[in-house]
């Protein structure tokens, strides 16, 4: 029955995403990606859902994800210089890749109901989410060298700033070209240095605050482990 299920909403997905392609024409090869990131980040969900996990590091998961949220609202005011992104990176790094995924989805998501939800919304979750992930399988490289951290951060916003381009290009209509990519990344390009700077900055401000109270709650309630587990 529940292989019959699987092949039902297989089906269905493969349906809308065929359906969607005919419906948008030229913005077919935008709506693919959107599908595929609506995709991945229902399978990470999902496994998250299926994983034996304490109700001690779901309500840090939850806490990590609030951070991350009231971060980039406050810092609204500062285009792409927020912490978020350092946030995340850090729940990654101390509660492991799978939960790290599920931070940066939802920080995406549950922020954009203030800034706006959107197209863009799945294509954040899924960029801000495999942020989290890799922070997770790299977590105890990028703990012990704050130079690795702060070069993963920087690549982590220039591939945010990147992917997010790509996004854009994808919907303007007429298709993906190399030249309007480049010209809009060339126009977009202080908001990437931006995000690559902002990275580095609110990484090394929490790296140590983060460090201190990981190790008391693993300590003294064996919490936030998740990152030895992975």
């Amino acid at each position: 029955m529940k292989r019959v299920m699987k092949a039902a909403v297989l089906a269905v997905c493969m349906a809308i995403i065929a359906g969607g392609c005919l419906l948008f024409g030229e913005r077919s090869a935008s709506w693919l990606a959107g599908s595929a990131a609506v995709v991945i980040c229902g399978v990470f969900f999902t496994r998250f859902e299926k994983k034996e996990t304490t109700a001690g590091e779901i309500a840090l998961a939850a806490v990590m994800t609030a951070l991350s949220v009231t971060g980039r609202i406050i810092f609204a005011p500062l285009p792409a210089f927020k912490p978020c992104a350092a946030v995340i990176i850090l729940a990654g790094i101390y509660l492991g890749a799978e939960q790290g995924f599920l931070v940066g989805a939802l920080t995406a998501l549950v922020s954009n109901f203030f800034f706006t939800q959107g197209i863009w919304t799945p294509f954040q979750m899924m960029i801000w989410g495999l942020t989290g992930l890799l922070a997770g399988l790299l977590g105890s490289r990028l703990k012990k060298n704050q130079i690795v951290l702060c070069i993963f951060g920087a690549l982590a916003g220039l591939c945010y700033s990147v992917f997010m381009d790509i996004c854009s290009v994808l919907w303007l209509g007429g298709g993906f070209t190399p030249e309007r990519f480049l010209g809009l990344t060339l126009a977009s390009a202080w908001f990437t240095v931006s995000y690559m700077v902002s990275n580095c900055v609110f990484l090394l401000i929490f790296l140590k605050p983060a460090e201190r109270i990981f190790e008391r709650l693993d300590s003294k309630f064996g919490l936030g482990a998740g990152a030895r587990r992975e």
